[in-house]
């Protein structure tokens, strides 16, 4: 990982600090430097890196009800998953320790793109969903939410409920009624989409190239997984593209665009033809959105909502009117 600026609204405390100095030191790591350095500051994650005798160290800390990864990331470690390695967790102050993994993939499209090594990613993330795709209750049990197709219609209806909430993030009332008309939409949706013999498995609200991290030897890590549901696989790679559009100007057609699309589905050709996952992409387009607005929900939730509409006014509901777009065309 390589530091990055940012302005959030979180703050490392003290006792967080000073318990990843001690372990640190207690545990053989000479530190090098006086005070870690800041890696990210939201209102959903505060990260710091430790330079110390043994390479550079993370220390992740996030608000209580978020407070799953490291339980997570042991799991998927237990799947073979490539993700980040966990050298300590303390429940008490919701925060972890882990070794570093690399750089982000990002750094190095930025300089000169290739197709080929996000494509490596995808095929690492879709191998990681895949793995544990038949093991989601055990993630369940642990606290990751069920987003599965057959809850995503109530889970909407009860989401629009809340009409104060969507009002003081920017939606009007006539956009809010048009919401609730198209429940019975969603409901479709989610029906047409469970009719291919795709298993539903862990999704990543921002699977992309900067959450994606390369080492020296060109191994893959996934990072930031905290924040998974169980729900259509789809969803996290529909994100991915979306960010290869905006970060890399990837446009629809291109021959990387068509790369790209073929390692989104490669692991998936041995459950549907490539014809059928196509239309099931196009199915899940839609509802990508709904778990948008879903995701962008548990956030006001588990932060607070001053700390989340300060930093991100409107973000929450674009998601809904991006549905209202995609399904009115």
């Amino acid at each position: 990982m390589t530091t990055e600026s940012t302005t959030g609204n979180g703050n490392l405390n003290t006792e967080v600090i000073q318990w990843g100095y001690q372990y640190l030191s207690n545990h053989g790591y000479i530190l090098k430097c006086e005070r870690p350095e800041n890696v990210q500051n939201t209102p959903w994650s505060c990260v710091v890196r430790f330079v110390t005798s043994k390479g550079y160290i993370y220390l992740k800390h996030t608000p209580h009800l978020l407070a799953l990864e490291a339980n997570i990331l042991r799991m998927l470690r237990d799947h073979s998953c490539p993700v980040a390695e966990i050298i300590a967790h303390n429940t008490k102050l919701d925060c972890f320790l882990m070794k570093d993994a690399g750089k982000p993939l990002r750094e190095i499209l930025k300089k000169q793109f290739n197709a080929e090594l996000f494509c490596n990613a995808i095929n690492q993330f879709t191998f990681m969903q895949l793995s544990v795709a038949d093991h989601v209750n055990n993630l369940i049990d642990i606290g990751v939410p069920d987003w599965r197709l057959n809850k995503l219609a109530d889970l909407f209806a009860q989401l629009l409920i809340q009409k104060d909430l969507l009002i003081e993030d920017g939606l009007l009332e006539n956009e809010i009624g048009q919401l609730e008309r198209l429940i019975p939409t969603v409901t479709h949706l989610c029906n047409e989409l469970s009719g291919y013999s795709i298993k539903q498995s862990i999704v990543q609200p921002d699977f992309n190239d900067n959450n994606t991290l390369i080492d020296e030897s060109q191994n893959i890590t996934i990072i930031d997984l905290g924040e998974i549901v169980i729900s259509h696989p789809f969803f996290s790679l529909l994100n991915g593209l979306q960010q290869m559009e905006k970060h890399h100007a990837l446009t629809n057609g291109s021959n990387d665009y068509l790369k790209i699309m073929d390692a989104c589905l490669k692991n998936y050709m041995a459950f549907e033809s490539r014809e059928n996952l196509l239309n099931a992409f196009e199915l899940a387009r839609p509802l990508w959105f709904i778990y948008g607005a879903l995701a962008g929900h548990r956030l006001i939730e588990a932060c607070g909502k001053s700390k989340i509409m300060s930093y991100q006014h409107g973000k929450f509901v674009s998601s809904l009117r991006e549905f209202i777009a995609a399904v009115e065309q």
